[in-house]
């Protein structure tokens, strides 16, 4: 879906350089802001009509910033004493090249009226050519590719449950508009082979081991990795509902806890956006 937005009161910057100055600017966002594409297809089957479901994963997306740039200071938005409108139009434009030249990944970081930060990791993924308009104004347009295709909240979201029955439920915000599968749950006894379930998606995650008082199991579901304290106990994990190891979907999820006789579980993720 293409979705044109007004930028007013909305920023952008790439490496830790504004994208939005008195020299050069974002004109507009044509593509890269919405829901990404599903990555997968459904199976066709011998002799069955039409094709089976599979669950697909969200793929790999584009962001494309349309922008203009200026023979002008981008600071002072005015002409530096001894230079030329073109000169100072070439000064930028090279300025620009080694920012979006740049080899690798970096943060691309948007900035929304109400000043929320929401970064993703991206690298520019098309050449970018400036086409000169006018004495002293050209205008290009820079593609940026996100491999995970989510913006992501600079401060992650912690809540500590405690757990006062062997059985116990209780309720979960994720504030994010997309789904969660990096989180950090640490689990602190005394448990015995502790279950994590999301009810509402049937995704659940267990620990099969006891869990001291005061010991604490720490499961980063991003890595597949599990620790108690220093020792790697990543072949006490069995999960099931999901290839990943635990599933938070936006808004308020539904969770369970059994097999703990008290102590607590800690969730702690960075929100993800579309």
């Amino acid at each position: 879906m293409e979705v044109k937005l007004d930028l007013k009161g909305q920023t952008w910057q790439f490496n830790g350089v504004n994208l939005n100055t008195k020299a050069w600017s974002v004109i507009e966002v044509p593509e890269g802001i919405g829901t990404p594409g599903l990555r997968g297809s459904n199976l066709q089957v011998p002799f069955q009509n039409g094709r089976r479901w599979i669950k697909k994963r969200y793929d790999e997306r584009i962001v494309m910033l349309p922008m203009w740039v200026r023979g002008l200071d981008p600071l002072t938005g005015k002409l530096p004493t001894g230079k030329s409108e073109n000169e100072m139009l070439y000064d930028n434009i090279d300025y620009l090249s080694s920012v979006f030249g740049k080899m690798g990944q970096c943060v691309l970081r948007k900035i929304l009226p109400d000043e929320t930060v929401r970064e993703a990791i991206a690298e520019v993924y098309r050449p970018v050519s400036f086409v000169k308009t006018q004495t002293g104004h050209a205008k290009f347009a820079v593609e940026f590719m996100l491999s995970d295709p989510f913006f992501y909240t600079p401060q992650s979201v912690i809540q500590t449950q405690s757990i006062t029955s062997s059985t116990q439920e209780w309720s979960h915000n994720n504030p994010g508009t997309a789904p969660v599968t990096a989180a950090i749950i640490t689990l602190t006894g005394p448990m015995e082979s502790p279950k994590l379930e999301c009810l509402g998606i049937d995704v659940w995650l267990q620990y099969q081991g006891s869990i001291g008082s005061g010991e604490s199991v720490v499961i980063n579901t991003e890595d597949f990795k599990c620790a108690k304290g220093s020792t790697n106990m990543l072949s006490a994990i069995k999960h099931g509902g999901d290839a990943y190891w635990f599933v938070l979907e936006s808004g308020y999820n539904q969770l369970r806890i059994s097999g703990a006789s008290g102590g607590s579980v800690k969730l702690e993720y960075y929100p993800a956006y579309f």
